[in-house]
């Protein structure tokens, strides 16, 4: 090829045991056909011997791989390490184009490799800006640490259906019923009969120091006056009250290294990215470093309505024949830790910002459902978020939509 040598885009098809390499010059033309190899040494040494034989140097090419599971991150650091820039893109931006590329929709490793190399030509992709090292570390915990709260609440929920069988009255002594007092009342004793039983210097000894000091004897004579009148079952007692000890340690135990990756999460974040979040109402310490972690090189999403669309936030609607249905629902289709951070952020919005809580209101007057009302406060989240990322200032809290509206002069 005669003159300067013609910018290829190396798409490359990521799975857990051989990926695929389909390379395309910039003028679309595709270059070769596609090459696999294996997820090891080998496979990686004759992937270089592939580009040199395409002449895909390190100057004139972009390797382009889909950011699939944790299969991408050996074989990044790879190409990094031999000089290549990569830029990572997630699937689902591949896959909406991949369905408006053809109508067949075809899907196969060869074929999705050569069609990663035309979307970031397409596209025009270039380098990812951030490294993923750098966010990879605090991405993995934020991610662990979703994957903990989950199995908590799974498992606080199968506790409350084993105390609704063995002390249901428990439930109504305590404003939450998986306070640590609570717990520990079900994982020492078991049952309502034996609270029953337990003498009450001994109870108010197990309330008072599972409180720290909150109740003492007056709240172990309620809890063992309930118990006495308790019309909780006595069948399979034993086995409830063994489950429901054993359950309450395994939440002690996640509470616990819960805390713990907290602590390592705030030490990892960057102190300004941290604090920059945290300036918009509603967005604390953990919903800051997850949103952090997700988010990324913020440059990457040219608008909010990408980053809904990355978290899942933006809209379905089923339409099918002549059906046509009014409503509109989350795809979920995204980050499911960041869009849980959105949502708890958004909560916190609409109660501590007046710009936040007036567009609350006014959807909650049009009868929205109090949760679609607070999606829709994420959905103005996202576009807050990538201001404050993109240009580095804290957030300004803004006029409420009503002030907005009045009228100079009036009070």
């Amino acid at each position: 090829m005669e003159g300067a040598a013609l910018k290829q885009y190396l798409g490359i098809d990521i799975a857990k045991h051989e990926h695929v390499l389909g390379a395309r010059f910039e003028d679309g033309r595709q270059h070769g056909g596609a090459f696999a190899f294996a997820n090891d040494d080998r496979g990686f040494a004759s992937l270089l011997g592939r580009l040199r034989e395409l002449e895909a140097t390190p100057e004139t090419s972009l390797v382009v791989m889909e950011s699939t599971g944790h299969y991408w991150m050996a074989l990044w650091e790879f190409l990094v390490a031999h000089g290549y820039e990569a830029a990572i893109v997630n699937p689902v931006l591949t896959d909406a184009f991949r369905k408006a590329d053809t109508l067949r929709k075809t899907k196969t490793d060869r074929v999705d490799a050569f069609l990663i190399a035309e979307y970031a030509r397409f596209k025009n992709l270039g380098p990812s800006r951030v490294s993923p090292e750098d966010a990879e570390g605090l991405k993995q915990l934020t991610r662990y640490r979703h994957h903990l709260v989950a199995e908590r609440t799974a498992l606080k929920n199968r506790l409350t259906s084993v105390a609704d069988r063995i002390f249901p009255e428990l439930a109504g002594l305590f404003s939450d019923r998986h306070s640590a007092t609570a717990r520990a009342i079900l994982g020492e004793y078991g049952s309502a009969a034996r609270v029953a039983s337990t003498d009450i210097r001994t109870l108010t000894k197990t309330v008072r120091s599972a409180s720290r000091g909150r109740h003492g004897r007056e709240k172990a004579v309620e809890v063992k006056e309930a118990a006495r009148r308790s019309v909780g079952v006595t069948f399979a007692a034993d086995a409830l009250a063994f489950e429901a000890r054993h359950i309450t340690d395994l939440i002690d135990h996640l509470d616990a290294e819960v805390d713990a990756l907290d602590a390592e999460i705030a030490r990892l974040l960057d102190p300004e990215v941290g604090a920059l979040l945290q300036s918009v109402p509603g967005i604390g310490p953990v919903c800051a470093a997850t949103i952090a972690a997700e988010v990324g090189d913020p440059d990457r999403f040219g608008d909010p309505k990408k980053l809904m669309a990355y978290a899942g936030m933006d809209s379905t609607k089923s339409q099918s024949g002549g059906f046509d249905g009014d409503a509109q629902h989350m795809s979920k289709r995204g980050s499911a830790p960041l869009r849980n951070a959105l949502m708890t952020a958004a909560d916190g919005a609409r109660r501590f910002d007046p710009y936040f809580g007036d567009y609350y209101d006014s959807l909650r007057a049009r009868g929205k459902h109090h949760y679609v009302a607070v999606s829709g406060c994420a959905r103005k989240l996202c576009g807050v978020i990538l201001a404050v990322l993109r240009e580095r200032r804290p957030y300004e809290p803004r006029p409420s939509i009503q002030s907005q509206q009045r009228q100079p002069g009036e009070s």
